[in-house]
């Protein structure tokens, strides 16, 4: 991908434009430009990022379909190199280490010298092993025994040792059941998470279309001097018609003047403000076809 945005950003060179001039011209954020020569593609989702890279290609000379192309093939060669690697083991060696025990005569006055024979460091170990493993087995168990023994602090009813069996025999669904009773009680309403408000001021006849976290669409034509409220949790997606022009405040934070006299412009606005903001020209209606003679003869009734 940086291939890409160095050839992007050699062609724009070559041109004599900057950042600054190609954000006003194509409505992409400076941020996103700068994202796109440097081959950081994942700042937005796909299609707003390939859309953006075409506009870009296209303002600076390039084929922007070309580019897209070699991106994909690019990822799809990346991913095939990824699947055919084979995985690789790492085989850990845990370290030995060696004992050796010599045998050295205990002298004393008067007394033979006495010496450990070597074949007996087995025994030795072996015995050692086994207590420390019975004392290990030994705290394990008074361990289990203090917290069966403990009260449970969350208010849930303790269990003894006694009543185990009787558990048991209980069926499966009624201990599904009341388990589940349980949780239900114990279980708070989470706070509910703050709402985004956004508001609206028209500064003449306005059609818009709102989009409020991707399911509810709302169409409105709102006059000069009218304001108007909506409410989200996550997102608003904008749609200003053709010589609109509205100022948009989210929670009480200007965001600024919108709407173009020739071009149609697309709003995404978030918690973090405007994320997305690019517009498009609308295309002419298509003429009607003329209807045929033959279907404007106005037919008699049979007498």
């Amino acid at each position: 991908m940086k291939e890409i945005g160095v050839e992007i950003q050699h062609a724009r060179l070559a041109k004599g434009l900057n950042l600054e001039e190609i954000s006003h011209q194509t409505h992409i954020q400076l941020a996103h430009l700068q994202k796109i020569e440097s081959g950081q593609f994942d700042f937005l989702p796909r299609p707003y990022v390939v859309a953006f890279i075409k506009t870009f290609a296209q303002q600076v000379g390039l084929n922007g379909e070309a580019l897209i192309n070699r991106w994909r093939e690019t990822e799809q060669l990346r991913q095939a190199q990824q699947e055919a690697e084979p995985r690789k083991t790492v085989e850990r060696k845990t370290p030995t280490t060696s004992v050796s025990l010599k045998s050295r005569p205990l002298a004393a006055a008067g007394s033979t010298s006495i010496s450990l024979p070597i074949p007996y460091l087995k025994e030795i170990l072996i015995g050692f092993g086994m207590i420390l493993a019975a004392v290990l087995i030994f705290l394990i168990s008074r361990g289990g025994d203090r917290e069966a023994q403990t009260p449970l602090n969350d208010g849930a009813q303790t269990v003894n040792l006694e009543d185990a069996g009787k558990l048991q025999e209980r069926p499966f669904d009624q201990v599904s059941q009341q388990a589940q009773q349980q949780t239900e009680i114990k279980a708070e309403p989470s706070p509910a998470a703050s709402e985004l408000v956004l508001q609206a001021q028209f500064e003449n006849q306005t059609r818009l279309r709102m989009i409020r976290d991707g399911r509810d669409t709302t169409f409105t034509t709102s006059r000069a001097g009218e304001t108007k409220t909506w409410q989200a949790k996550e997102k608003f997606i904008l749609r200003i018609s053709t010589g609109g022009v509205v100022n948009l405040a989210l929670g009480g934070k200007n965001l600024g003047k919108f709407g173009q006299a020739s071009k149609i412009e697309h709003l995404t606005i978030t918690r973090e403000g405007i994320t997305v903001r690019f517009a498009v020209t609308p295309q002419p209606p298509k003429p009607r076809a003329a209807m045929p003679l033959d279907s404007l003869a106005i037919r008699r009734p049979r007498q």
